[in-house]
């Protein structure tokens, strides 16, 4: 039995080249409403610790965030209020 979670690269076609990893990403992505943000997970696996980190692209200031490393698998991304993420240990 495999696992639910899945590993990818991200391929971005921008007028601009974020300075991002360029594979071991989930394959959950979320948009803002208003267009202006990107989230995208990419797993973050010290030993055999199930992790990630959420790098956020501001698509309009050309610049990328990074979450700290978080504990267990992303589930789901969503803006409402501010961004959100939740995780399955």
């Amino acid at each position: 039995m495999g696992s639910p979670f899945k590993a990818c690269d991200v391929r971005l076609h921008l007028d601009w080249e974020p300075e991002i990893p360029a594979g071991d990403f989930q394959d959950l992505t979320s948009e803002s409403p208003d267009g202006r943000y990107l989230a995208l997970v990419r797993w973050h696996v010290p030993g055999d610790d199930p992790g990630f980190v959420v790098y956020t692209l501001d698509l309009v200031a050309h610049t990328v965030t990074t979450s700290p490393p978080q504990s267990g698998c992303c589930e789901k991304l969503w803006w409402e209020n501010g961004f959100h993420w939740s995780a399955a240990a």
